[in-house]
């Protein structure tokens, strides 16, 4: 039986998906085609050189790489059971990219030309407290805090409950919203009794991005990057960012540090600034519930 074969049906005990045992078949026959001889009959040098070969030659992602060593590691080490040295056949270590950051203008721009108050309260709490989207709509009224200046991201999953600081701004923007605002969700759904749906808040920003003609990739997350960035460039502490965030670990924090224009000493509230710089802004629009 050949070694394709072999894969197939180990793959088959394993219960694989039928779409999986296929790519791998095929990335083990390209193997063998390269080198015109059944993949048995390789050494552990000339894997080695195919795994150069895809990278410098064939210049394939690190996602297909990375495909191409998963078959390759099943076969030899699990399938025909070669004793080689398991970090001999690595993975590629995938290259993180850097976040899609605005420009504390850009933010302003992005919201600026929204005509329902509650449309700009979600991107500008988004934006604020730095959320993830499944924070911003579960945000309850409650989880404001005006006395102490803080709102409390509820527990989610594994993520533990956090407080984050509410901003003046925010919190006097939020002030006529809030005054008919008959739902206990700050932002609710089609019904007031329901919170936002994630996908019609991401289609309130994809909207915003529309009307706003930008040309970088937006998203809700960008507001939370773009946050995060402006922190790091007003001086905040990695450590304290890492808290606001909800990072687990600070090495996710630090990635921002990356892409910051030029650290600045005082220490103000990033749409308190933002603020600051557009005081022509408001026209007040009346609020939507």
């Amino acid at each position: 039986m050949n070694a394709v074969q072999r894969l197939i049906d180990e793959m088959k005990c394993r219960n694989y998906a039928a779409k999986t045992t296929t790519e791998y078949a095929a990335s083990i026959r390209r193997l063998g085609t390269h080198f015109g001889c059944c993949p048995s009959q390789l050494s552990l040098e000339q894997i080695r050189a195919y795994q150069l070969h895809l990278i410098q030659e064939k210049h394939i992602s690190w996602s297909h790489y990375n495909n191409e060593m998963a078959a390759i590691r099943l076969l030899y080490l699990k399938v025909l059971q070669y004793d080689w040295p398991m970090e001999q056949l690595p993975y590629a270590k995938r290259g993180r990219e850097l976040p899609v950051v605005l420009s504390r203008h850009e933010v302003f721009q992005l919201w600026r030309p929204l005509r329902q108050l509650k449309r700009r309260l979600l991107l500008m709490t988004a934006y604020s407290a730095a959320l993830r989207v499944s924070e911003l709509v579960h945000l309850r009224v409650e989880d404001l805090d005006g006395e102490r200046m803080l709102i409390r991201i509820p527990q989610q999953g594994c993520r533990p409950e956090r407080f984050v600081p509410y901003s003046p701004t925010l919190k006097q923007r939020l002030g006529p919203y809030l005054a008919d605002h008959r739902s206990p969700w700050l932002f609710s759904g089609s019904s007031s009794e329901r919170p936002l749906r994630t996908s019609a808040a991401s289609a309130i920003c994809r909207h915003a991005v529309e009307i706003s003609q930008f040309e970088k990739p937006v998203t809700l997350y960008t507001l939370r990057h773009s946050a995060a960035v402006h922190c790091v460039e007003m001086g905040v502490n990695p450590r304290t960012l890492q808290k606001v965030l909800g990072h687990d670990r600070l090495s996710s924090t630090m990635r921002y540090i990356q892409v910051t224009y030029q650290p600045q000493t005082t220490l103000v509230h990033p749409l308190d600034l933002l603020s600051q710089e557009a005081r022509d802004d408001d026209t007040s629009p009346q609020a939507d519930a």
